[in-house]
């Protein structure tokens, strides 16, 4: 029984590493903030491992671009004022985030800010 609890805890702690390569933030370019004004929001996913932002844009071009954004689980947003129904279809917003490293329409959310100047915050201030 001893050695079947071990090996049980091993194989926990074995899958860590695991669990936070899959949630890292390599494929981002952390040292540049994106920001995209006049974002109108197409869809949020509320769910875990994480949720998911996307919306469109129009770039200096007059093309729409649709981009996906990462965002925390709803159990790291909820304390930062969030709510299932913070963000919503059809919202226009400003939106902040550190692009894909390989220049594709993805990132990694850090704030979202209102027309009446409400800002959400998906990690604190980095």
């Amino acid at each position: 029984m001893k050695v079947t609890s071990f090996l049980a805890i091993v194989f926990l702690f074995s899958m860590t590493s695991v669990v936070m390569a899959h949630h890292g933030t390599t494929g981002y370019d952390m040292t540049n903030m994106v920001t995209l004004e006049k974002a109108t929001i197409t869809e949020i996913e509320w769910t875990n491992p994480h949720c998911q932002i996307r919306f469109d844009v129009t770039n200096s071009k007059g093309e729409l671009e649709h981009w996906d954004l990462e965002a925390p689980p709803p159990s790291m947003l909820a304390p930062r004022e969030w709510t299932r129904k913070s963000l919503q279809a059809g919202d226009i917003v400003k939106i902040e985030f550190h692009g894909a490293k390989n220049g594709s329409p993805f990132g990694i959310i850090q704030r979202v800010t209102f027309p009446n100047g409400k800002i959400l915050r998906a990690y604190p201030d980095r």
